[in-house]
């Protein structure tokens, strides 16, 4: 039976990895729109992570006013890690997914 050795590096590495495809949070920032009005940024990556987490927090902010979706985007971005020593190597790969909206709240 062979034994593969981890070392904190790498158990780092692949917490942080498994976290960032798990969490389900929404991010906003307020920005201006091209007419000058306010609106909002919402960003919600991840592969677990839904768009309906945009429009969550879009209900959120707006709260029963609404808003006007502006924009909406996503893709795909893969991506790929490796290291090797000796007679041991980590490779990991895949593909991480960006979701994001521009709204405004309605008055």
């Amino acid at each position: 039976m062979k034994i593969i050795k981890v070392t904190r590096f790498g158990l780092v590495a692949i917490s942080l990895f498994i976290g960032s495809i798990i969490s389900s949070c929404a991010i906003s920032n307020k920005t201006y729109l091209p007419d000058g009005s306010e609106g909002y940024s919402i960003s919600c990556d991840g592969a677990a992570v839904g768009i309906n987490v945009c429009f969550e927090k879009a209900g959120q902010i707006c709260g029963s006013r609404g808003y006007d979706i502006i924009n909406r985007e996503g893709q795909v971005v893969p991506f790929g890690v490796g290291s090797a020593t000796n007679n041991q190597a980590f490779v990991t790969y895949g593909a991480f997914n960006t979701k994001s909206i521009m709204i405004r709240c309605k008055e």
